[in-house]
């Protein structure tokens, strides 16, 4: 886009992967929307700008915002937003905000994927001063709590806070990242003693992605017993209807065959039995890596399991034990039929 746009009717404008761009004004602020006056819904989401270093959205019935990875030459928004409610940005770097009251903004969810400096992540949250739910990526917490003092004797600008919640969107950092200090939490809470307060740490990402993954197993193992079960009971209800376990009557005749198809028999049976205790040893190895809360959690589920394993491999093993029963009895046939051939016919 290299124009200013004259949509008076639009209220919602979505762009995604657009490159807004002006040759002209360079070093001023640079209005696209200007002439949309009845927008309430703006999302610009991984936008390119070139060619202007300050992007302005002054709309007046504007009531949600929202600026996801919008890279290029911009580096400051001036937003004048009287109505605006719901603020969301999210990026690699903090965006700069012109002094503004956003009187009617309600929720703010900011997530600063590599907060740098200090400074400029205070300035962004001193304009956020009328909000009442914030949220906050935990790197941006790390990032003021190296930086503890600048907002030594400075009060909390959040008078009308009533939700706080942190969440952490990188999985790992080096070392074993910042903790929260005591000045950050303070900054964030002091002047809404109400507020309630939510953090969610790596440890807690973790832990919910580990007791997933538990649950996971545990699912695919219960499966895999199903099937066998069915498959176990299905044999021995064709063994019961016809009283014993059927060879063809070739193998039935030869003491070489009868041992090849019970063999098979046994390692298909000993196959199963391998795979469903190695998926159980996988489950209780993931089991044992939760917290303790997660592990109580799962545990009752994983007894069940436990003993539902037990009931299918007896039930592999019973229907091996038939497998060798009849084998056994072919043979005795078959030993019997050759020390009866050298007996006189009477």
């Amino acid at each position: 886009a290299n124009s200013i746009w004259e949509l008076t009717a639009l209220t919602t404008l979505y762009l995604h992967s657009v490159t807004l761009r002006c040759d002209e004004n360079a070093d001023k602020y640079v209005g696209f929307f200007s002439k949309c006056a009845n927008l309430k819904n703006l999302t610009l989401k991984s936008c390119n700008t070139k060619g202007f270093k300050g992007l302005s959205i002054c709309l007046p019935l504007l009531s949600n915002l929202t600026l996801v990875d919008v890279d290029g030459s911009v580096k400051v928004f001036n937003i004048v937003a009287p109505q605006l409610k719901n603020l969301t940005i999210e990026g690699h770097y903090c965006l700069q905000l012109p002094a503004n009251d956003y009187f009617s903004l309600e929720k703010a969810y900011i997530s600063i994927f590599r907060p740098k400096d200090a400074h400029q992540v205070l300035c962004l949250l001193q304009q956020l001063h009328n909000v009442k739910f914030l949220t906050l990526n935990l790197e941006i917490v790390e990032c003021l709590s190296s930086s503890v003092e600048l907002m030594t004797n400075q009060p909390s600008p959040f008078a009308n806070l009533k939700s706080l919640n942190i969440y952490p969107i990188r999985e790992q950092v080096p070392g074993h990242g910042v903790k929260m200090s005591a000045e950050v939490k303070g900054y964030l809470l002091d002047s809404s003693s109400g507020a309630t307060f939510t953090m969610v740490t790596r440890e807690d990402i973790k832990a919910m992605k580990d007791t997933k993954f538990a649950q996971e197993l545990i699912t695919e193992l219960w499966e895999l017993l199903e099937q066998e079960k069915a498959r176990t009971e299905t044999i021995m209800a064709k063994m019961h209807e016809q009283g014993r376990p059927q060879f063809s009557e070739c193998i039935g005749r030869d003491i070489d065959m009868c041992w090849k198809y019970t063999s098979a028999r046994i390692n298909k049976g000993k196959e199963k039995v391998s795979d469903i205790c190695y998926m159980l040893q996988n489950i209780k190895g993931s089991l044992k890596e939760l917290p303790a809360s997660n592990q109580a959690t799962i545990q009752p589920s994983f007894s069940t399991l436990c003993a539902e394993v037990d009931t299918v491999t007896n039930k592999i093993t019973e229907c091996i034990k038939m497998d060798c029963d009849e084998n056994q009895r072919r043979i005795n046939v078959c030993l019997h039929e050759l020390a009866t051939t050298l007996l006189p016919s009477s």
